[in-house]
């Protein structure tokens, strides 16, 4: 029978290692000084814009980040109680929830974390807070097509009915010499 320590390691171990590879990103950042009401807040937070995080001894964030090629470049910011968060899809909504927690708790400290195979450092975090949101990204490059396309049809429908007066005047003058 093993003991609940071993058990523990063997389900934390697994868990991350799972969370890991089954991610795009990963942010770590240090959570000592904040009590655990205010870290499950953050935890919702987290997971109401895509991203899960997670707790567990450095021992085992070591290992598991050793244990993939990503992880290996970013083992250096592991230092003192650490906190992982993993980023699934947007990696801009995360940043803004950590970003925002860590301007309202001062002992809260983002350490770094990796976006696909780019490293972010600390300084990087408040770079992606101020991106806006994928769907305004998405309006603005819609607008950004429309504009010239409309102007294009606006342009195209002139020249139709310039050609249209045009053939009008046209047949006009020929029943006026007819007549």
């Amino acid at each position: 029978m093993k003991k609940v320590s071993s058990l523990f390691k063997e389900l934390s171990d697994k868990q991350l290692k799972e969370n890991l590879r089954g991610n795009q990103g990963l942010y770590l950042f240090k959570y000592s000084g904040v009590n655990s009401a205010d870290l499950t807040k953050l935890r919702r937070n987290l997971t109401s814009v895509g991203a899960k995080m997670f707790v567990t001894k450095n021992s085992f964030i070591n290992l598991a980040l050793k244990s993939i090629n990503k992880g290996k470049d970013v083992l250096g910011f592991i230092d003192g109680p650490m906190a992982l968060v993993f980023i699934k899809d947007d990696p801009v909504s995360p940043a803004k929830v950590l970003t925002d927690f860590a301007k309202a708790h001062e002992s809260i400290s983002l350490k770094g974390g990796y976006i696909n195979d780019g490293i972010i450092q600390s300084k990087d975090f408040k770079i992606l807070a101020n991106i806006p949101p994928r769907q305004v990204l998405y309006q603005q490059v819609a607008m950004a097509i429309n504009g010239p396309l409309s102007k294009l049809a606006i342009s195209l429908n002139q020249v139709m009915a310039k050609l249209a007066y045009v053939l009008k005047a046209l047949s006009d003058n020929k029943e006026k010499e007819k007549k």
